[in-house]
């Protein structure tokens, strides 16, 4: 069989709504017909053709947009524009449409909003929408070389062309690339509509040298974040090189790619798309501050092209108008879990958003040509993921409003005192109630997707129980009632529970490239600070389980390298596991089976005498044989000695956790990674 027919093999789901890829008997080439316009109940004005302009313009991407121009068409009834991919592509016409303040104007498939009274006023005496488009990324290079030394120069833009034939992969390796976003990234964003972009990048394949600037970002983008989703031997064992010199020429392309389709000036859609998929994939290599700050930068251009208005009310085509649905919720899912692991709150958004949430439909549901919404599916689809994500975004974003004086942070009522404690587990039942009627109830365990969804909404709402009943919010801990210490350690020990799972489970270790930047370290810390006021042992043994797991790994992940909070929660797990072993001695039982990085974590701080001044045996505190259980697998951990009480006196003594402190180390933590970590 031929890659050509491999690629034009289906990539959306079959009966049962899940994603089954490029199987050959089904076929999502979109096809081109010839249409006709037709008005109904629509204002038509004419206006006098403008002059011919002197300079060729180049081919531009958006959602929906294939190879050639698009032409407009106002369906009977619908307002909507939909685009035609096929004969005519050398037609194109200007649409504007405007909706309370604001006005979308359209030209090629790119769009950009203006809400302000000076452009709204002026936009309709423009001979050329793309007068107001400005997009340089659609002009010959003498047309932009004036204004390239400004605010474009920060994101490599320039006045030429560069050409990226020689950064592409072979085309069997782009094909096994777009394989791996399909089965690792796709479920997890639904930015794209798989059937449409496969399509692009099977025309785009036959002549790279020509390919169209805005699809080359994306294709880039595409193999970079397909990249990330690897695993590292089976890159080599693929691709015939290492994972990093094949993403590190991959991200040069991205970098290049955006450079060609000046993505500070883009009204391309397909831009915003292939940028998004870069700040996924840049969590591999670049701190959260960055990502943070280019966070902001992608919701800029989403506001110039009017993502942040919902498409139905601005002429715009139901297809685009739903991808473009996809988009905006997915942009605010990234901007403010970026902004969370900088320790700091979510971009202010502008008040006349007004966008729907996406359907739930599969992407086989969702047609280019199509006129009219698809049919909203009541059980399980593609989305369940995303659709998952959001409803608890929007569920935090309502409470956050309800609740005085929280304009920082999302997550602030939870923590505010304008909320009783009864008005918080009241307000986390409706979600948990909603989560189980809208995701649970319908997820199959034998689908991969399906799982990853009930474990990231579990722990959600687990994490919401916690930071709700969190120890912050005593002004004495030690006064903290033990039902409400109860309630603290159980959501603790599920979240932590969850967090192994996601990373032994064999069916979702495909979405580990997402999962690995979620690791709970709340949960963690507050186990370890409140293991000494429990007294069930068995209790007791699957904590040090889980702990010398998820620990374990992460650890190995991070490369060993030695952050504050690495080196702080050290010092935490050195303490609570000589005060368990104190008292298993005390009641003559028997000690769980020492974890591996526990037994090195003890080695190391015997050699700095912190704890060892009297030179007790290893043995003494429950390290046999190395330190390894038999049914624990070996790691290379660090070898380097810290001393557990330089900097951390907070952990030592008696008193209850310093939960400033561990705020702090929790918020510095993320920019404490190199840029080459995960």
């Amino acid at each position: 069989m031929s890659l050509a027919v491999l690629l034009q093999g289906p990539c959306c789901s079959d009966g049962d709504g899940w994603p089954r890829p490029l199987e050959p008997e089904r076929r999502f080439a979109i096809k081109t017909t010839h249409i006709e316009f037709m008005c109904a109940d629509v204002e038509c004005i004419y206006r006098a053709p403008p002059p011919p302009r002197r300079r060729k313009r180049e081919e531009t991407g958006s959602v929906s947009q294939g190879r050639g121009k698009s032409l407009r068409r106002m369906e009977p009834g619908s307002g909507s524009a939909t685009p035609n991919r096929g004969q005519m592509g050398q037609a194109s016409t200007n649409h504007t449409k405007k909706s309370g303040s604001g006005r979308m104007i359209m030209k090629d498939g790119n769009s950009v909003y203006l809400d302000t009274n000076l452009w709204t006023s002026v936009s309709n005496e423009l001979p050329d929408a793309a007068d107001v488009l400005g997009d340089v990324s659609d002009s010959a290079a003498d047309d932009s070389a004036q204004d390239v030394d400004g605010d474009s120069i920060l994101l490599l833009t320039s006045t030429t062309r560069e050409n990226l034939t020689g950064l592409h992969p072979s085309p069997l390796h782009i094909f096994k690339l777009w394989q791996a976003f399909l089965e690792n990234v796709n479920p997890l964003t639904k930015i794209v509509h798989a059937p449409t972009v496969q399509q692009q990048i099977l025309e785009a394949m036959s002549d790279l040298p020509n390919i169209n600037k805005d699809l080359e970002a994306l294709m880039f983008s595409i193999y970079c974040i397909a990249l990330v989703s690897l695993q590292a031997a089976d890159v080599e064992k693929s691709f015939g090189e290492s994972k990093k010199a094949l993403l590190l020429k991959c991200r040069r392309g991205a970098q290049l790619g955006f450079k060609n389709a000046s993505l500070l000036r883009t009204s391309s859609s397909m831009v915003l798309q292939a940028f998004m998929l870069y700040l996924l994939c840049m969590r591999s290599f670049s701190d959260p501050h960055t990502i943070w700050t280019l966070c902001g930068i992608a919701t800029r251009i989403a506001q110039r092209i009017g993502i942040h208005r919902d498409g139905s009310s601005h002429g715009i085509s139901v297809f685009d108008t739903e991808i473009r649905r996809r988009i905006w919720f997915q942009l605010m899912i990234i901007d403010a879990t970026s902004a969370q692991f900088c320790g700091v709150a979510s971009t202010p958004l502008p008040g006349a958003i007004d966008v729907q949430p996406p359907m739930n439909a599969n992407d086989s549901d969702l047609d280019p040509r199509m006129t009219e919404p698809a049919y909203e599916k009541e059980g399980a689809t593609e989305m369940i993921f995303c659709l998952a994500r959001s409803a608890f975004g929007k569920w935090l974003h309502r409470w956050s409003k309800e609740a005085e004086g929280t304009n920082t942070s999302p997550w602030y009522f939870l923590t505010a005192s304008s909320l009783t404690l009864n008005e918080k587990d009241r307000a986390i039942d409706e979600l948990e109630a909603h989560m189980k009627d809208k995701f649970f109830r319908h997820c199959d365990t034998s689908i991969p997707l399906h799982i990853a969804t009930s474990m990231m909404a579990s722990s959600a709402i687990h994490y919401t129980r916690l930071m709700a009943h969190h120890p912050r919010q005593y002004p004495d801990p030690t006064r903290i009632p033990q039902s409400e210490k109860d309630i603290i350690f159980e959501h603790a020990l599920k979240m932590t529970e969850h967090a192994d799972y996601a990373q032994t489970c064999s069916a979702v270790q495909k979405y580990s490239w997402h999962m690995v930047n979620h690791i709970p370290w709340d949960a963690i810390v507050l186990l370890l600070s409140d293991m000494r006021h429990r007294r069930n042992h068995e209790e007791k043994s699957k904590v040090w389980h889980l702990i010398g797991n998820v620990y374990s790994r992460n650890l190995q992940e991070s490369k060993g390298i030695q952050t504050p909070l690495h080196r702080a929660i050290q010092t935490l797990i050195v303490k609570a596991w000589r005060a368990y072993i104190d008292e298993c001695n005390q009641h003559h039982r028997t000690p769980t089976p020492c974890p591996t990085i526990v037994a090195t974590l003890l080695a190391s701080a015997k050699g700095t005498g912190t704890y060892e001044s009297q030179s007790q045996p290893l043995e003494e505190i429950g390290v046999v044989e190395n330190g390894a259980s038999q049914d624990q697998p070996e790691h290379d951990f660090p070898t380097a000695r810290f001393d557990p009480a330089d900097g951390f006196e907070f952990l030592l003594g008696d008193s209850p956790i310093d939960w400033n402190e561990w705020d702090t180390l929790l918020n510095q933590f993320p920019a404490s990674l190199p840029d080459d970590a995960t």
